[in-house]
């Protein structure tokens, strides 16, 4: 008898655990949407969400598409429902999805697509237009991108929180104590850094966001483990904030996937450094850092995953909540209209142009005063030499600077930035060369030994710091205060230097000189001494020169604002 009971106790437990098993049903999710061109496209990173209707035991399940567009859950017999919490952006419009599924058997398939989603134009498109997704993505992220400003040059930034954080790269910041944002053409204003990581070239700056109410916080991808970044082959695209300013977005497709860097073929323009890298779905996977030149083609860009960021935001985070916002004032900004290039090449033409204006000397820096004119006359001159000048400052050291000096030959990284011709007036200070005490002393006594003392040994004079610009007694703000940082190494029978310096490179508004300021006093802060200035009142000759040079556009300026 006991044997019998056994046996049947041991069949109802197996029945039980079979039963079991076939009472719980795997149900996959596809979710494909097809294009204008009939053509396929599986959707990944959907939050899928699945819920109970008639299984009140049941808890509520999410997953998210793998990059095939596929899902998998496991569920108890019953109705449910799967819903899409976020939905889709696709071709022009955003598909949700929300419907019932009978969880039954060992497997059900469920196919998410255009048919039976709930559709709703999100981005409103000229039907005129030959609108694609990527000009949609332009058109919804480009208000999370502006341009960052520091004193060493310029880059991108993308705002990460609705609050004021915005991340960018470090070396687009580097040394410098003043950065700032800007939005678009008009909208500036000043942010201060929160935390950075050199080693991880990224820094987070927080800006009073309230001067710019359309900007959005671009969204930030996935970076849970299990959930693949990025894979080879997917699209990607970036928007950059050049030196223009015209924000402009280029597309390409992951090249490689590393431990910490993304690989792609996207083109980086100069400027772009510091900029998002979205995915196909618009969400931010990494951080535009650097190009490597390829031979013949365009090269490919090295991008900083956007899960190496993560700790340098928590700190900002965390720093955020004692840290005084910036203020919201804004700032200057270069004008948009540009200098009459007609006026240009008339006030250019002159035979034997006069530069004496424009360069003089003051403390231990040469300085110019770069006008749109003096720029136009500088890059038409063709028959001067790098290496006859040096020669000639190595041969005469007592010459005055305003004969050797050459304004604009150190400012590699703002080339671009000065090039356009701009309504504007860029301020250089120069830091000068001078030949050592012990080099000047073996060269005197050279003679006297009957020995051959070599090239005089040269170094710099001093360190730009910053500068100040006063129209009587008020500053004048400038648009962009601006470094440039200078290495020379030369060697020849001449002249022996190495050293490195800073070259100042400050920019103005157009009327920031003129005769109406009775005095117009230049202030050049050293770093060896940052509180004391060398100070200069501006010749007469010089402030009428400059207010001359930019008479043609503020004539042009003023009957273009008074037409509107």
């Amino acid at each position: 008898m006991n044997k019998i009971l056994f046996v049947a106790m041991s069949l109802l437990i197996v029945c039980v655990s079979l039963r079991s098993q076939t009472e719980t049903t795997k149900i996959i999710v596809r979710v494909i949407l097809v294009d204008k061109d009939l053509n396929q496209k599986p959707v990944p990173h959907l939050t899928l969400l699945l819920s109970a209707v008639t299984n009140t035991t049941a808890h509520s399940q999410e997953a998210k598409t793998a990059f095939s567009g596929d899902a998998e859950f496991q569920a108890a017999p019953g109705k449910y429902r799967l819903s899409t919490p976020q939905g889709v952006d696709f071709a022009g419009q955003h598909y949700e999805w929300d419907l019932e599924v009978n969880a039954s058997g060992e497997k059900v398939s469920v196919d998410l697509s255009n048919d039976n989603s709930k559709k709703a134009d999100r981005h409103p498109v000229d039907p005129k237009n030959n609108s694609d997704d990527l000009t949609l993505m332009f058109q919804k992220y480009q208000k999370s991108v502006v341009t960052v400003w520091s004193e060493i040059g310029s880059g991108t930034g993308f705002i990460v929180d609705s609050s004021g954080l915005i991340m960018t790269n470090q070396h687009v910041i580097g040394p410098s104590e003043l950065v700032a944002v800007q939005f678009d053409a008009k909208r500036k204003v000043a942010a201060k850094v929160l935390s950075f990581d050199a080693g991880r070239d990224v820094a987070v700056l927080y800006a009073d966001l309230s001067a710019f109410p359309e900007a959005a916080a671009a969204p930030i991808a996935d970076v849970r483990e299990g959930h693949p970044i990025a894979v080879e082959g997917e699209k990607v695209f970036t928007i950059g904030s050049p030196l223009g300013l015209k924000k402009i977005i280029t597309s390409g497709i992951v090249s490689k996937v590393e431990a910490r860097a993304i690989i792609s073929d996207v083109n980086i323009n100069h400027g772009n450094s510091g900029g998002p890298l979205f995915n196909s779905l618009g969400e931010v996977i990494g951080i535009t850092a650097f190009l490597v030149p390829g031979g013949n083609g365009p090269g490919v860009a090295g991008i900083i995953r956007i899960d190496q960021t993560l700790p340098v935001l928590a700190q900002a985070r965390k720093k955020m909540k004692d840290a005084s916002l910036p203020s919201a004032k804004l700032l200057p900004v270069e004008p948009i209209d540009p200098y009459p290039l007609d006026s240009l090449k008339e006030m250019a033409k002159p035979v034997k142009f006069d530069r004496k204006p424009y360069v003089f000397t003051m403390g231990g820096f040469d300085v110019a005063l770069i006008t749109p004119v003096l720029q136009y006359e500088v890059d038409g001159e063709v028959d001067r030499t790098a290496e006859r000048e040096k020669g000639k400052r190595t041969r005469k050291r007592g010459e005055s600077g305003q004969n050797t000096f050459e304004p604009m030959q150190d400012l590699h990284e703002w080339a671009e930035y000065i090039g356009d011709y701009k309504p504007v007036l860029h301020v250089q200070a120069a830091p000068q060369l001078r030949e050592t005490f012990v080099s000047e002393l073996g060269r005197e006594l050279a003679p006297a030994i009957v020995t051959y003392a070599g090239g005089a040994r040269m170094k710099f004079r001093t360190d730009f710091y910053r500068m100040k610009l006063l129209c009587g007694a008020k500053e004048v703000e400038p648009i962009q205060p601006g470094k440039a940082a200078t290495v020379i190494n030369a060697h020849d029978s001449f002249v022996n230097v190495t050293d490195a310096t800073y070259v100042g490179i400050y920019t103005y508004p157009a009327e920031a000189i003129s005769p109406a300021c009775g005095k117009v006093t230049l202030q050049i802060f050293s770093e060896k001494d940052p509180e004391k200035a060398e100070s200069k009142e501006l010749d007469p000759k010089s402030v009428n020169r400059v207010w001359n040079d930019f008479k043609p556009y503020l004539s042009a300026h003023a009957s273009e604002a008074k037409s509107q």
